[in-house]
């Protein structure tokens, strides 16, 4: 029988509770301690006396208050990869002790931009390979995959990498093209309907300079954050759509002729990642994804 030493040290010392520990990811994944009250569903004051308490535990600031919410300090980002560890080896340790299979999980990251790409034989391809491995996707809008990166939430993100602190292990350019649905008839003397992603996004802001400087007026008639919803409102002709050249070919969509617009930019996306991915899932997925962005031997950005 293994026997345990307790030491006068061991006795002093101060736990790192796992329901603190939950609460300090939370914040940093939601980013303030009233976006976490509302998600978590307590209240404000009751998050962050347990911010306090792990504060108060560890001997130092973890975030910095601001009207913008909560910014992790040093110490903070220190924090999150031990809390991480601590959170998973008591799921592992629980999962064991009741003789539960214990499958390994990777969550992916994803703004929606990225399901135009072709995102989903993708994860067919994954889940052929490599069927020991659950694989969760999260779909978030490019500012906020910063915040679940940091968090641990995430083993991997793919996002634009305007909007993510971290440094990207891959970059790649996906070309743009003008889509409309079949009779969609472009007017140059009236103002351009278009359809738009909803949400803070680089290469449209790129897109609609270029519209501007080439002198066309232009208007939003549909936004969404969901790419079916614009696909949906780009067939049903109201707006035209930059989208890539795949998308354009199995969505029954045409590309305009008769009308001389600016070239849609290129979507730049970032392949981001945690040290704590398993390295065989890494392997796998980035095989994957790097298959679908480099389809166009231009699109790696060194």
């Amino acid at each position: 029988m293994a026997k345990i030493a307790w030491t006068g040290r061991h006795m002093k010392a101060k736990n790192l509770e796992l329901s603190l520990l939950r609460t300090f990811l939370a914040v940093v994944q939601h980013g303030s301690m009233g976006k976490t009250a509302a998600a978590t569903k307590v209240t404000q004051p009751a998050v962050s006396a347990q911010v306090f308490r792990l504060e108060k535990i560890v001997g130092h600031r973890l975030f910095t208050r601001n009207r913008n919410g909560a910014k992790l300090t040093s110490h903070g980002e220190l924090l999150i990869t031990y809390a991480n560890r601590a959170v998973d080896l008591n799921e592992e340790a629980l999962a064991r002790l009741r003789g539960e299979t214990m499958r390994k999980r990777v969550t992916l990251g994803m703004s929606s931009e990225v399901a135009l790409i072709g995102f989903p034989a993708t994860m067919k391809q994954f889940r052929s390979i490599r069927n020991d491995l659950e694989l969760s996707v999260v779909v978030a809008a490019p500012d906020k995959l910063d915040a679940l990166l940091k968090a641990g939430k995430v083993d991997l993100a793919i996002g634009d990498p305007a909007f993510i602190t971290k440094r990207p292990a891959a970059k790649w350019l996906v070309p743009l093209e003008w889509a409309t649905c079949k009779d969609f008839e472009i007017d140059q003397s009236r103002t351009l309907p278009l359809v738009l992603f909803e949400g803070p996004c680089s290469w449209q802001d790129q897109m609609l300079h270029s519209l501007r400087r080439a002198g066309w007026k232009w208007r939003v008639t549909f936004e969404s954050a969901s790419l079916d919803a614009i696909l949906a409102a780009t067939q049903s002709g109201l707006g035209i759509a930059a989208l890539p050249a795949e998308t354009i070919r199995n969505r029954n969509l045409v590309r305009p002729q008769t009308v001389n617009l600016p070239a849609p930019p290129r979507i730049q996306f970032g392949l981001f990642r945690t040290a704590t991915l398993p390295n065989e899932a890494r392997t796998v997925l980035e095989i994957a994804l790097d298959s679908i962005f480099r389809s166009d031997p231009e699109s790696l950005v060194a």
